[in-house]
């Protein structure tokens, strides 16, 4: 699933646990759409002058979330995590194991519903870190909570 991660993983490191952002990043470019949509059906002349703005707006949120989808790439390994997010601005975190205290989740009701979450991980000594918007948040914690068990017995 996450070949450009199988290249940069260390010597004797395997993935235990990978996930992807959530389709639910493509809600806003969905209703875009059908706004758009509604725009070039419209009769009114000076709506149909201006369509092209929901248009051109539509076209960039497709772009961005697509590029942002196809970019996600959020591992557990046997010995960090390994956390890449963004094509225009990228968020990266890639974290050893023995350095996390500790990872919660949050999660809306939506979220329950659909399995999305944010991801925040939790550094010694440094500043948490959310990745928001996480397929399968949940089981990533887990996994991660088990790795950390491993390396600390």
């Amino acid at each position: 699933m996450l070949n450009s991660l199988d290249k940069n993983l260390l010597q004797d490191e395997t993935i235990i646990f990978s996930t992807k952002k959530h389709w639910i990043i493509f809600f806003l470019p969905v209703v875009l759409t059908i706004i758009t949509f509604f725009f070039y059906t419209n009769e009114n002349e000076l709506v149909l002058k201006v369509a092209f703005l929901p248009l051109i707006a539509t076209v960039v949120a497709w772009v961005n979330q697509i590029l942002l989808y196809l970019t996600s790439e959020f591992a557990i390994t046997t010995r960090r995590i390994i956390m890449h997010e963004g094509f225009f601005f990228k968020h990266t975190n890639e974290m050893r194991l023995a350095t996390i205290a500790n990872a919660s989740v949050n999660q809306s009701l939506l979220g329950q519903l659909l399995n999305y979450g944010t991801v925040i991980i939790f550094p010694f000594g440094g500043n948490p870190d959310p990745f928001l918007q996480i397929a399968n948040p949940n089981v990533f914690q887990r996994q991660l909570q088990a790795q950390l068990d491993k390396i600390t017995k």
